[in-house]
Order: C-alpha cells, then sequence, then structure tokens
C-alpha cells in the first residue's frame, strides 16, 4: 500500500513544480509592459519556448508510469471487492477491503488533480496573451507583434496523459469513479 502512495506522492510533487513554472511565467507575462514587447519578444518566444518543450517532455517521461500507476489504483478497488467473494469475512479482511479502496482513491484523485493543473495553467497563459494582444492592439502598434503574440496565443495545450490513452482532466474523475462503481456492481451481483 505504501509503495504506489510514494510514487504518486512523488509524480505529484514533480508535476506540481512545473506548474508552479508555468504559474510564475503567467504573473511575469501579466505584468510585461506593453509598450516594452517589441524590446522583448525574442526573448518571451524563448522562454515560452523552452518551458513548452520541457511539459512536453514531462508528458513524455510520465506517460507510461502515469498509466501505471492508474492501473494500480484500479485494481486496488478491485481488490477490496474481491474479498466480498471469501466464505468467511473476517474483521481483518474488512480492514484490508477498506485500506484498498481509500488508497484507489487517493491514487486516482490525486494524479488527476495534480495533472490537470498543467493544461489549467497553460489555457491561463493563452488568456494572458490574448490580453496582451488586445492591450496592444488599441496602441495601434506593427503588425509583427501582433502576429507573433497570435502565434503564441494558438499553440495547443499539453495535456498529461496515460500512455495517450487516459487525458487528465477534471472530468476524468466523474468517469473513473462511475466505471468503478458500475463494474463493482456488476461484481457484487455476480454471487
Amino acid at each position: 500500500m505504501q509503495y504506489p502512495c510514494v510514487f504518486v506522492l512523488s509524480t505529484c510533487a514533480l508535476v506540481h513544480r512545473y506548474g508552479a513554472i508555468l504559474l510564475q511565467f503567467n504573473e511575469d507575462l501579466s505584468e510585461i509592459d506593453v509598450v516594452r514587447i517589441p524590446e522583448i519578444y525574442e526573448e518571451l518566444l524563448a522562454a515560452y519556448n523552452s518551458i513548452q518543450k520541457k511539459i512536453q517532455l514531462l508528458k513524455d517521461t510520465l506517460s507510461v508510469p502515469l498509466f501505471m500507476m492508474l492501473m494500480s489504483g484500479f485494481l486496488n478497488f478491485y481488490a477490496s471487492i474481491s474479498n466480498y467473494y471469501l466464505p468467511e469475512v473476517t474483521p481483518h479482511f474488512v480492514l484490508e477491503a477498506v485500506c484498498n479502496a481509500l488508497t484507489g482513491v487517493v491514487i486516482i484523485t490525486s494524479l488527476t488533480l495534480c495533472s490537470s493543473k498543467v493544461p489549467e495553467n497553460m489555457l491561463k497563459i493563452k488568456k494572458t496573451f490574448g490580453e496582451l494582444i488586445e492591450k496592444y492592439q488599441l496602441m495601434k502598434n506593427s503588425e509583427k507583434e501582433i502576429y507573433f503574440l497570435e502565434r503564441l496565443e494558438k499553440r495547443d495545450v499539453i495535456y498529461l496523459t496515460a500512455w495517450d490513452i487516459i487525458y487528465f482532466k477534471k472530468s476524468f474523475l466523474l468517469s473513473a469513479f462511475g466505471a468503478v462503481f458500475t463494474y463493482g456492481l456488476i461484481i457484487v451481483h455476480l454471487r
């Protein structure tokens, strides 16, 4: 029970750190004086490209481990349901079933909530780019910088995935627990 939780905790800490980098970039971006954009747009582009490459590397690196951790969470649920089929249910098995179920809840919930912060923070950055575009257009300056900002705003949001099968969004929690509940009922009623 402790090893999956340690893996999940370390993964969440790593993903949280990347989310903090995105938030810091968004804060720095929102404090930029619109007049200075022509001077710093190359620096801004390099910083955003660097962050996007790091997020892509994080996504590629964690794809399979996230899948394995999610599978561990779901298997913990189904292990707790399997105790229902024991001929005699002792308090020891009830305690084990409850611990397995709680471990599954912690794994699935924490991975989903932590991993969904990365795309949320990227959407905040896109929103800030949109605000900068509006401010810059009011100044009636060069179209070159506006085009540059629009390109940055239109970039795709990177979602962390579990083996490119499951995209971590908060809505995944509803699907995950709905599937656990449904299959749990089916397994229990097979008896």
